[in-house]
């Protein structure tokens, strides 16, 4: 007991001043940079249009199995007839599963390379900005892992992050961002000589 109060002691008498000094840290959500960056947007608008593509070919396949199959069950159709359209069926089911997991996959591959070029083009501007703001720490935003307190502060370091990223590759603010600061050009009367 005596151990612990002269312990107790000690840690009372040393100054606060000697204290370590606070981690200063700073989240950003990669979601939100993406969803209101306009560079962002065009890194990832080639995935999104692969996406379209992909699944329109998956819905296509898909109703083609749906009339095959309906075709088979007509009571009209001879055994001959039902027995070819069954193969064709199976044929078919092979090859929507080839085409599904061959979609999945160039899909993936697609979206390594945008995000690949997203992370590789954010990197040194998220570094800049940590040490401008003198942050210790960096945090990416996790939905599963992570209790955001300040919803604020992560929207504004990622919508700052945003900003920085469209004026290095975009050459300044977004368009919808820009003030109208031009004034349209006004065209003069012509002169009608005098006489």
């Amino acid at each position: 007991m005596r151990r612990f109060l002269t312990a107790l002691a000690l840690v009372a008498a040393i100054p606060v001043v000697a204290q370590e000094p606070i981690t200063r840290f700073g989240v950003f959500a990669p979601q939100r940079v993406i969803e209101t960056s306009v560079r962002a947007k065009k890194v990832f608008a080639e995935l999104e249009v692969l996406n379209k593509t992909l699944t329109e070919k998956l819905k296509f396949k898909g109703e083609e199995m749906q009339k095959l199959e309906q075709q088979i069950k007509s009571p009209a159709l001879s055994e001959e007839g039902r027995a070819k359209l069954q193969r064709e069926f199976q044929d078919g089911e092979l090859g929507f599963k080839r085409l599904q997991e061959d979609s999945q996959a160039e899909f993936q591959k697609a979206e390594q390379k945008a995000m690949g070029q997203f992370n590789q083009e954010i990197g040194p501007i998220l570094l800049e900005l940590a040490k401008e703001l003198k942050l210790q720490m960096l945090f990416q935003f996790n939905q599963q892992i992570m209790i955001p307190v300040d919803v604020a502060a992560i929207s504004s370091f990622s919508d700052e992050l945003a900003k920085r990223y469209d004026k290095k590759f975009e050459g300044g603010v977004p368009a919808a961002d820009k003030p109208a600061t031009e004034k349209p050009a006004v065209k003069a009367a012509p002169k009608t000589p005098k006489k």
